[in-house]
């Protein structure tokens, strides 16, 4: 931690304006009020501006909750991590009960997806990988493979088109998804236009969305925003009385920019006489093109965002799945512009 300077108080109170105005010129007084937390083993300390936050998410978190290794005991917090499919809303409960379609059971996609995943030469590891997720799994059923023909499954898993719910079920309304088309110009080969607004115009249907802000209020309801830091800070490295003070950076919310954020908002006049908790929200977006399989030219092209209020321990590992989705992209090929 910096040195606090000690001044000595002045012997009379005669002197008292005299010393204060030395003492001003001499020690430069902050413009806003910080609060010093005391330095860790490591020797860093965080500094913040006008009030500590209402709670430090770090006192939540393990090395759980940002590495994965079947060695690590799994606690209440990681059986409530937040699922795959929470990313493109809440609505999509029936991949939690009917997982394994288009086959008719569980055993029988297991039983498929052994087969299909893995080494393509099954070794003795795979044989394990068969008796551990197939044969000992809770809903795996001998029943179910009475009538089992490999060749018919796999036809079933070519030919399935899901034809008793919609093709974009995925995409519900109840979780704010909305469909909507692009217009764009093309222009021809040999044909001059005054401008690009002459170019002759194009509708591209199929492109799903959801509105940021209601992302965003989604994403701070979910469990996972227990280690969420809402109040930015500062960090310093000092391992000793001795060594000056150095800032460091590695977290978005200890970055200047989150800090020049939180004190605009800060700075701002309340409304209604409000005493809530303000909060930055530090919205990152990313997209690319995203294969489907390991075979095939199938693929996507999402848009989705993730909170710099989450560490980026957690927000890179794969298991935390804390990509929130915002948008698909639709693809458009030359032919069916003509």
């Amino acid at each position: 931690m910096p040195p606090i300077p000690v001044v000595e108080l002045p012997s009379t109170l005669d002197d008292v304006d005299a010393d204060l105005v030395e003492l001003n010129s001499q020690v430069p007084i902050p413009s806003q009020p910080f609060i010093i937390t005391p330095r860790d083993h490591y020797g860093l300390y965080r500094r913040y501006v006008h009030s500590p936050p209402s709670f430090s998410p770090d006192n939540l978190t393990s090395v759980a909750h940002f590495a994965d290794s079947p060695t690590f005991i799994k606690s209440q917090d990681d059986l409530r991590a937040r699922p795959w499919w929470s990313g493109f809303g809440g609505s999509i409960q029936s991949a939690q009960t009917h997982y394994f379609t288009p086959f008719l059971n569980a055993t029988t996609f297991r039983l498929m997806h052994w087969f299909y995943s893995g080494s393509v030469t099954k070794s003795l590891l795979e044989l394990d990988r068969l008796v551990q997720e197939v044969l000992l799994a809770e809903d795996f059923d001998q029943a179910h493979l009475k009538e089992f023909r490999a060749l018919k499954e796999n036809h079933r898993l070519d030919s399935y088109q899901d034809a008793s719910e919609d093709i974009h079920s995925s995409f519900s309304a109840s979780d704010g998804w909305m469909e909507t088309s692009v217009k764009i110009h093309i222009p021809a080969d040999g044909v001059q236009h005054a401008s690009e607004d002459t170019a002759p115009e194009f509708d591209i249907p199929g492109l799903f969305y959801r509105r940021p802000l209601e992302v965003i209020k989604a994403a701070f309801r979910e469990s996972a925003a227990e280690q969420f830091h809402l109040t930015p800070f500062e960090t310093f490295y000092q391992p000793s009385d001795d060594v000056p003070a150095e800032k460091t950076y590695g977290e978005v919310y200890s970055s200047p920019a989150m800090l020049d954020e939180h004190e605009k908002i800060c700075s701002q006049p309340r409304e209604g006489n409000c005493t809530l908790e303000t909060v930055v929200a530090a919205v990152m977006l990313w997209s690319d093109s995203t294969h489907l399989a390991s075979f095939g030219t199938a693929s996507l092209w999402p848009i989705y965002m993730f909170l710099g209020n989450q560490s980026k321990y957690a927000r890179a590992k794969p298991t935390a799945f804390a990509a929130h989705h915002l948008a698909y992209i639709p693809k458009a090929c030359a032919q069916s512009l003509l």
